[in-house]
């Protein structure tokens, strides 16, 4: 496992061999930064001669830091919108937005220290399903999936119509190798959003998990058929064929993942297997070696081993 193991879970796909090697499950993409997650229209004004006037006038009060705060957060000023919240919190220690969306700002550098604003939004405001959802989230990339667990099936309770909290809860789910429920939440969220690619990919890879080739094959599809440019869609269906034996379709999505993005390991290793599957050596070396160089080594465990 890695430092984030569950943060990573999005860029690893389905590793499987012919035996059937665990899923991995996803937790996020790249999480929203504080573009004012949950800011309500008091937050910032919607005219844009408006929204630069927040940078002109001197805040005077908590709600005023908290707004520049999102301000400067929409427009990628990571320092400045940290600043404000934190003046905002300063000022009114109760506001529980100024602690969420610091949080946030701080999600992907320090997931314990945004765990700790989380904490308190919850506290200051328990019933606010966007706080428990990413309170969630923050345990999750701690590697703490029952918390995560709790806060999702929490954050579902409160906003039962929300797309976003059955699938990560989902994801906790097939991170434990739990795949019925995971399927479950997966379905939930298409139900609610079925024009999300993500949504299909992820159940499919929990289908694939439960050998139910088929259907992953169909959601992968789905996938790729609402966003054609996504590397993990081709390679999680690539891995379906595989599975089910046909190494030509197969091959046709590894590489068509393999074009996309080039400095996956796992899309290198896992092509070079069906090589070997097929009886190519040549190849397989060849797919092996970018592999390891791209430091797995599982591909280097097969080098040594071919003839």
């Amino acid at each position: 496992m890695t430092a984030r193991p569950f943060a990573v879970l999005l860029i690893a796909l389905l590793l499987v061999t012919g035996c059937q090697q665990a899923a991995e499950a996803p937790a996020t993409n790249t999480p929203n930064s504080a573009l004012s997650v949950s800011a309500t229209q008091a937050d910032l004004p919607e005219d844009a001669a408006d929204q630069d006037a927040i940078f002109t006038t001197v805040p005077q009060s908590a709600a005023d830091f908290l707004a520049r705060g999102i301000a400067h957060g929409r427009r990628g000023r990571r320092a400045e919108a940290l600043a404000d919240f934190t003046a905002a919190i300063e000022r009114d220690p109760s506001l529980a937005n100024a602690y969420f969306q610091r949080g946030v700002l701080n999600f992907e550098q320090n997931s314990a220290l945004a765990l700790t604003d989380f904490n308190t939004a919850v506290s200051l405001d328990p019933n606010n399903a966007e706080y428990v959802h990413w309170r969630g989230r923050a345990y999750s990339w701690l590697d703490n999936i029952e918390a995560a667990l709790a806060d999702y099936s929490r954050a579902v309770e409160l906003a039962p119509d929300v797309a976003d909290y059955y699938f990560w809860r989902g994801a906790a789910y097939a991170f434990k190798q739990e795949q019925a429920p995971a399927i479950e939440d997966y379905t939930q969220a298409i139900r609610l959003n079925p024009n999300s690619p993500d949504y299909y990919h992820w159940r499919g890879m929990a289908y694939a998990a439960s050998d139910e080739l088929d259907r992953a094959i169909a959601d992968h599809t789905r996938a790729i058929e609402l966003s054609a440019n996504v590397s993990e869609y081709y390679f999680g269906r690539a891995r379906a064929y595989h599975l089910k034996g046909l190494l030509d379709i197969a091959l046709t999505d590894y590489s068509r993942a393999i074009d996309l993005n080039a400095e996956r390991a796992d899309y290198f290793y896992f092509r070079g297997m069906l090589f070997k599957d097929g009886g190519n050596p040549a190849a397989a070396r060849e797919d092996f070696q970018r592999a390891a160089d791209l430091g797995s080594e599982a591909a280097r465990s097969e080098l040594a081993a071919l003839p």
